[in-house]
């Protein structure tokens, strides 16, 4: 029977089916507010590098004593690498003469900044780990694992990604590949010479990724609001343009947990893009913000598929599903501009998100959000009672919201956090020099 609109002394009632789905959503609600998170996040040490910090700090086991180390560069150009106690194990001064035309064209107080994280791999063969970083000068290092100089590579601007290393030609050559501000993305083998360089038209700035399906192919995103796709021969297999400057990191998954691989990837544009393996564009979500870190892709519902985790210029933190619908957002004081951490920081079985703040704060979010109640339906009232049957509810009870656990103020900044398996501890550099090892303590 159709209802009348009109006739408002019909009186509607809920079917059981409507009514058992409002309830499981007012007891999943009820159910995370009474749940309390116990503990909160302690300072084990922190360290002082007497330098700016530009980027997140790695995290490795450079030098095989099954020990992680931290590694970061600075504004002055030292890299510097930690033990789990903020020891310092060594450092490297990335100094370099520079004749007096040059400096024309050079910031001179940050010339030899290291402007990104570096990265660790054995990249000729020998067994042992290397630690490989950019600097604004356009240096290329490679170190070994005591921090001596193994090679250096000059490029024609500066570098302001991380490096990546990857067996590109599968010869087990280990290609050091990276984008550069005079508009090339290079490729050198690794003793240092050039095999190859692209030419993207625009700087680039953005830390390439692989995207491996038959063949690798390299991602990556330029000043020209370009995404690339190119193979290992260097030629151009597909491009996307967004509307500005891409300086994140792609990222590139199986999100639907089948054989399709995704990349996904933001630009300053506000907008967060997910193009399939040909370079279409499968969906993209706008924020108020730039979006200038890498993504995170984990699965925080256990669905098996993989939940898209980024921060925004507009303050957020997003959770998307892998269909672009929003999960829950989480809004900071200010820019989120790091790469999140998805990550079981306080030994329970479920994975938290952590992520820093440009308002000095590191937060560590509820991974499936909290179910917020905007009313509680007046089920009493709509119970066996006479009138019209329908399983259709009108409204949503309330809806799914990001949820801080725990927070934690530093003296700064924070540009990046790195997670330590070994002990569930954030390191965490602030844009001031400091550095912060962060854990979870039970009270």
């Amino acid at each position: 029977m159709a209802i009348d609109k009109k006739d408002k002394n019909q009186k509607l009632f809920i079917s059981p089916n409507s009514i058992f789905y409002l309830m499981s959503k007012i007891t999943f609600a009820f159910k995370r507010l009474t749940k309390k998170r116990v503990g909160r996040l302690d300072k084990k040490w922190d360290f002082d590098a007497q330098s700016a910090i530009s980027s997140a700090p790695l995290v490795a086991d450079i030098d095989g004593d099954n020990k992680k180390e931290i590694i970061f560069g600075t504004k002055k150009g030292r890299l510097y690498v930690l033990d789990m106690s903020a020891g310092i194990k060594w450092f490297y001064d990335s100094v370099e003469k520079v004749d007096e035309v040059e400096l024309m064209f050079l910031d001179v107080e940050n010339v030899g900044s290291i402007e990104a994280p570096p990265n660790v791999g054995d990249i000729n063969g020998d067994g042992k780990h290397e630690v490989v970083f950019g600097t604004e000068l356009g240096m290329v290092y490679v170190l070994d694992d005591k921090g001596k100089l193994v090679w250096k590579y000059k490029a024609g601007g500066p570098i302001r990604g991380q490096i990546l290393l990857y067996d590109l030609y599968g010869d087990d050559d280990v290609k050091v590949i990276f984008g550069c501000g005079d508009k090339k993305l290079y490729v050198l083998n690794s003793k240092g010479k050039l095999v190859w360089k692209f030419d993207a038209g625009s700087p680039v700035q953005s830390t390439p990724g692989i995207l491996h399906k038959d063949e690798p192919k390299i991602i990556f995103g330029a000043d020209n609001g370009s995404i690339f796709c190119i193979n290992k021969k260097g030629d151009t297999v597909w491009k996307y343009k967004t509307k500005d400057k891409v300086f994140a990191q792609p990222s590139v998954g199986k999100l639907f947990n089948d054989d399709r691989l995704f990349v996904v990837i933001g630009s300053s544009d506000h907008y967060l893009y997910v193009l399939d393996d040909a370079g279409e564009l499968l969906w993209n979500y706008k924020t108020q913000g730039a979006i200038l870190a890498k993504a995170c892709l984990a699965d925080l519902n256990n669905d098996k598929k993989l939940e898209i985790v980024f921060g925004s210029c507009d303050n957020n933190v997003y959770a998307l599903t892998p269909y672009g619908d929003k999960l829950w957002s989480y809004e900071t004081d200010f820019w989120v501009a790091s790469e999140p951490i998805v990550e079981d920081i306080d030994g329970d079985g479920k994975k938290e998100v952590v992520i820093g703040s440009y308002d000095h704060n590191v937060y560590v979010l509820d991974s499936e959000g909290s179910y917020v109640l905007d009313y509680v339906p007046g089920l009493s009232g709509v119970m066996h009672q006479a009138g019209h049957y329908t399983d259709i509810i009108t409204q949503e009870p309330g809806k799914v919201a990001g949820k801080k656990i725990w927070q934690f103020r530093t003296d700064g900044v924070i540009v990046g956090c790195a997670y330590i398996p070994d002990d569930k501890s954030i390191v965490v550099s602030t844009k001031p020099g400091k550095v912060d090892d962060v854990v979870h303590r039970k009270e």
